[in-house]
């Protein structure tokens, strides 16, 4: 996680309405016909890359800490997708590529080769061939099973549920086949959401979200505010939940034109290499976002609800998750004796350079403040600090050392 990026999360934490995350679509051509989406549909001039790099540089002088090449087609249909990637990662932000997983091994293996945080993957089912009307069909596990395999550390691979009534009834068989096949990566549920707008689909219904609290596995990512954002969606027509589009977070296009989100393009015509489009941006009214129904998009909804303190524990299990593997010792620490132990267990075997009572010190305040649970539940009395510390130092010394993985949030 670089300076930059961090300096401007910590800025949005006190100031919630400054551009924090991008998508930048830098296609709206694909290779599938999937049945909810409408992006194909319209189409947009592309930039070349030396276009592309002006954008990212606007970007940075907007103050953007996120940007994920996704909300259009499929981005490694363009070659120089790795390139457009690793200028904006100089740049110091958070980098996220999202792809429907069909195109060749080579592209992958570029992009794992390229300075990207954090892959994801469109992945509707584990069984059948519906290509190209959806993301299932066993290209799509060959290029998983690649990425889950090859995936270097400091990397995160995300894979993307869209759950209908189509996939229902196989979510189980879907976290199971993927927890069990594909452990470096982590599953994520999306409900579809339905309605107007260019993402969304008026061809099928909405779906009841009691999943989210039924299934769980040690790769499935779940946050209670999400949950409850979901179910209240499904219970009414529409979902206030204070979105800031247009100002946190916005879409842009292929020809560098803004919209407020992937659904909305701005009321007042906005291309970002307009040379006062700073200024206009400043001017714009965009509270007409109000008159959408709401939308449950993680990457919209997610992202700026993790700002607020409220939510913070969930921030807290969001990087656990993440950061820590399935069958890694400090998650079984944690279990057993707190998350407390179980974080000064990781970083003991991170071998983090911050002393070890300064970290102690920083968790037991975190956890006074409400923001971790102080313990979890105890299967055996809970160790001393320096009991705890000790401990940790043995196990250290018989295990071979690791490196520090660093993670963001881009979800």
């Amino acid at each position: 996680m670089g300076w930059k990026y961090a300096a401007r999360t910590l800025r949005n934490a006190i100031f919630r309405e400054k551009p924090y995350f991008a998508h930048l679509a830098i296609t709206h051509r694909c290779n599938l016909r999937c049945r909810f989406c409408h992006i194909p549909e319209e189409q947009f001039d592309e930039l070349d890359l030396d276009g592309m790099k002006k954008v990212i540089d606007v970007l940075d002088s907007f103050g953007v800490a996120v940007v994920s090449v996704s909300g259009g087609g499929e981005p490694l249909l363009r070659k120089d997708f790795a390139a457009i990637i690793n200028y904006a990662a100089d740049k110091g932000m958070y980098t996220k590529l999202t792809s429907n997983g069909t195109m060749s091994l080579d592209r992958y293996r570029e992009l794992l080769q390229s300075k990207v945080s954090e892959i994801g993957i469109s992945l509707d089912g584990v069984e059948g061939n519906d290509i190209p009307y959806g993301h299932v069909g066993p290209k799509i596990l060959q290029t998983i099973r690649y990425l889950n395999d090859h995936l270097p550390r400091g990397k995160k691979l995300t894979l993307n549920v869209t759950v209908t009534p189509a996939n229902h009834g196989q979510l189980e068989e879907i976290i199971e086949y993927c927890t069990r096949e594909f452990p470096n990566a982590r599953i994520w549920l999306n409900p579809v959401v339905v309605g107007e707008g260019k993402l969304r689909t008026d061809k099928v219904t909405k779906v009841n979200p009691e999943y989210l609290r039924r299934l769980d596995s040690p790769t499935l990512v779940k946050a209670e505010f999400y949950t409850q954002g979901v179910e209240e969606q499904y219970r009414n027509d529409k979902l206030n939940w204070g979105c800031l589009a247009g100002k946190f977070s916005f879409d842009i296009k292929p020809n560098g034109d803004f919209w407020i989100c992937q659904d909305q393009p701005s009321r007042f015509p906005l291309n970002v290499l307009d040379p006062d489009f700073m200024k206009k941006h400043r001017q714009a009214d965009f509270s007409f976002r109000t008159e959408c129904s709401g939308c449950t998009y993680s990457c919209y909804f997610v992202t700026q609800k993790l700002f607020e303190a409220r939510n913070w524990p969930d921030l807290a299990r969001i990087w656990w998750q993440t950061a820590t593997a399935p069958n890694e010792q400090c998650r079984e620490v944690a279990r057993r004796h707190g998350w407390i132990a179980g974080l000064l267990y990781f970083c003991t075997l991170r071998k983090l350079t911050v002393p070890r009572a300064a970290t102690a010190a920083l968790l037991i305040v975190l956890a006074l403040a409400g923001l971790l649970p102080l313990r979890a539940q105890q299967t055996s009395p809970p160790l001393t600090p320096d009991e705890l510390i000790a401990k940790m130092e043995e196990s250290s010394r018989a295990l071979p050392s690791a490196t520090m993985v660093t993670n963001g949030s881009g979800l």
